[in-house]
This record gives structure tokens, C-alpha cells and sequence, in this order.
């Protein structure tokens, strides 16, 4: 017979595991387009990409 205890806790960690997976992911993923962002405002002296990036983003 299946351990039905077992299978859940391997289950339950498996999905807690993804989900820190996921999350780091996404912040490698934010944090890299940050960087981006501070080097193009840095270089030109302005914060218009910033302006930009969010005009781009913001819901109509």
C-alpha cells in the first residue's frame, strides 16, 4: 500500500521548493531590469527612462 503521508510531505515540499525557485527568478529577473534602467538614467543624466519604462508599463 502507498504511504499517503509520504507522498503528501514530498509533495508539500516539492511545491514550497518552486515556489522560492520562482520568486528568486523573478527578482533576478526585476533586479537586472533596475540595473538597466539606473545605467541608461545615469548615462543620460536624466530620468526619462525611468519615465519611459513606466509609461510603457502602465495600464490603459
Amino acid at each position: 500500500m502507498v504511504d499517503v503521508v509520504s507522498y503528501s510531505l514530498i509533495s508539500i515540499t516539492a511545491f514550497c521548493f518552486g515556489l522560492i525557485v520562482s520568486f528568486q527568478i523573478a527578482h533576478i529577473h526585476y533586479c537586472r531590469k533596475l540595473t538597466t534602467l539606473v545605467r541608461r538614467s545615469i548615462s543620460t543624466k536624466t530620468i526619462a527612462p525611468v519615465l519611459a519604462e513606466y509609461e510603457m508599463l502602465r495600464p490603459r
